[in-house]
């Protein structure tokens, strides 16, 4: 799950170290933990001096069993989880998935770069003036570019571009919970959720 290797580049030359950590074992915050202390202690160790990082609140294992607690704490969700999940999610495409053809290999990619003045407002203004977040906002364009992709391609079987559209959203995973302390645990956290998405019964044609 982790190796490091020490390139020595020769008297004189400050050496290398490499880090690979596989992502079973780290998230994006875990780096944030991790690079500080191993700088802290290769410079402790060329000090000479001992190596001495902060502790570590919450270990992963517990966080890993509270969670356990929190699915019976919360089992009284299930059914509107199952409501969730099993809302009406027209297919996209005039055919159900092809685990033979419908692969990475043949996946498309669609690259689209956006001037500073609409992503600043993407970013700020937007989400302000709901109240919300940058994923709401995108959230919210999707189902309506949905919508519209559905109201324009009769091939979908729907024709009309109603229907929600069912997405499974990630999070970061790290959920405060009480006496749980996550600043310095190492860990891939992570929190995975279906969202159904309708952008309701407006014009798609304007959407």
């Amino acid at each position: 799950m982790v190796r490091g290797v020490w390139f020595d580049r020769g008297p004189g030359v400050e050496g290398v170290l490499l880090l690979v950590v596989h992502h079973l074992v780290v998230d994006g915050v875990s780096w944030r933990i991790l690079l500080p202390d191993v700088r802290a202690a290769l410079e402790a160790l060329v000090a000479g001096g001992v190596v001495e990082l902060g502790g570590v609140a919450t270990s992963f294992r517990r966080w890993a069993r509270l969670q356990v607690e929190q699915a019976r704490v919360r089992a009284g969700e299930l059914e509107f989880w199952r409501g969730v999940t099993g809302c009406a999610d027209p297919l996209l495409g005039s055919r159900a998935l092809d685990a033979a053809v419908d692969v990475a290999g043949s996946a498309g990619q669609l690259e689209v770069r956006l001037p500073g003045s609409v992503s600043s407002r993407l970013l700020g203004a937007v989400p302000a003036a709901f109240h919300g977040e940058i994923n709401d906002v995108l959230l919210a364009g999707l189902a309506r570019a949905v919508r519209r992709w559905r109201a324009t391609n009769t091939n979908t079987g729907t024709g009309t571009g109603g229907g929600a559209v069912l997405v499974d959203v990630e999070g970061h995973g790290r959920e405060e919970l009480p006496g749980v302390d996550l600043s310095r645990t190492v860990g891939w956290f992570t929190t995975v959720y279906p969202v159904a998405l309708d952008a309701g019964e407006g014009d798609a044609a304007a959407s």
